[in-house]
């Protein structure tokens, strides 16, 4: 089983790739009968169509965006995309990556349930902060969503000198699949960031 750490880190590389755009630098291709044209949100422009006419376009980011796959569902931030990576032996992967670290990974199986898997895939993610000699805590959990149903797992800190690291993996299955929830957050970025964490449990539908 490939490791979420290093699942990880792919995806961070096809967001790193994903933002190559077209030739007109604009992020987004706006197309309106048959006339493309590239905009980025928060854009105000005129375009013309075929027939002459003029229309005033202007793109905006929603405040909040639900992000659903085939057995989940979970609202963000629209400012921030969920990148989708396939990862072979039946495990889809679903991640949202701030610039500073925060990080909601969602990974979707198929004939395993990773609530067995927790604690592995913890370890996997703090292992490269534990051999560079940060010290762990940890202690189980669990999670209850609005519709009652309940995740269980692990939370740990990791504490070096500098840094002190949250994270959170609980996941609910059957044995034809589930899902797992992972988090992680610097406590120093909780004040900016830990809205996007609670949006998440908040949120969170399992069909589990």
């Amino acid at each position: 089983m490939r490791s979420l750490f290093h699942s990880a880190v792919v995806v961070m590389s096809c967001l790193a790739a994903g933002a190559a755009l077209a030739g007109d630098g604009k992020g987004f291709r706006l197309t309106i009968d048959g006339v493309e044209v590239g905009i980025n949100p928060g854009d105000m422009l005129e375009m013309t169509t075929k027939d002459g006419r003029k229309l005033s376009v202007e793109l905006q980011r929603s405040d909040t965006v639900t992000f659903a796959g085939d057995k989940f569902s979970f609202d963000h931030d629209g400012q921030f995309t969920v990148a989708k990576s396939d990862l072979n032996d039946g495990v889809t992967q679903f991640a949202l990556i701030t610039p500073i670290g925060t990080g909601v990974i969602v990974q979707q199986y198929k004939g395993l349930n990773p609530s067995s898997i927790t604690d592995f895939v913890l370890q996997q993610m703090v292992r490269e902060s534990i051999d560079g000699g940060a010290k762990m805590t940890k202690e189980n959990t669990q999670r209850m969503l609005a519709a009652g149903n309940v995740l269980k797992g692990v939370k740990a800190e990791t504490a070096t000198a500098n840094d002190v690291m949250d994270y959170e993996i609980a996941a609910i299955g059957r044995p034809d699949g589930g899902v797992l929830v992972a988090t992680f957050i610097n406590k120093e970025n909780i004040a900016k960031e830990g809205t996007i964490l609670d949006k998440l449990w908040s949120s969170l539908k399992v069909d589990y």
